[in-house]
């Protein structure tokens, strides 16, 4: 089978108009179909450290079976529009694997022990979900286009 994560670069630099195209059809889409009163609670984007993605970098760099990193979209508590709903990322390294064209997510930390039933040694100690993003709009740019501002 074809591993589609090494076919080609997923570096593409978009114009600046598309970008905001497209966040704008992001903020338009979540203010139809989520029922937030207030524009300051929809999710618009998150932030992430140079340090963090500099860490990750690292691992990836350190392992050549590493073809990069997949971020999955949380909540960390049940969606309600009475309280403050922060829409972050996990990420996790991705490896490669031959039989599967997008990978498989390397959740637990190389070298845990796996227990006869299945289950893994060593707690949440054992994980590899990155949590490091902060939520935007509380670590946004409101006055980038991006965010909803002018250009």
């Amino acid at each position: 089978m074809k591993n589609l994560l090494k076919a080609e670069p997923t570096r593409v630099i978009i114009p600046v108009s598309t970008a905001i195209e497209r966040t704008t059809h992001w903020r338009n889409f979540m203010k139809n179909n989520v029922a937030a009163r207030d524009d300051r609670k929809i999710p618009k984007a998150v932030y992430i450290s140079k340090e963090d993605i500099e860490d990750m970098a690292e691992q990836c760099r350190a392992d050549d079976t590493i073809a990069g990193v997949r971020a999955y979209f949380t909540l960390n508590t049940p969606y309600s529009e009475d309280i403050k709903n922060e829409v972050k990322f996990v990420m996790v390294l991705v490896k490669i694997n031959d039989t599967k064209p997008f990978g498989d997510d390397i959740i637990y930390a190389p070298g845990v022990v796996t227990g006869e039933d299945g289950s893994k040694f060593g707690g949440g100690d054992d994980s590899n979900i990155y949590d490091f993003t902060k939520p935007c709009p509380d670590c946004c740019d409101p006055e980038s286009p991006l965010f909803g501002g002018s250009v």
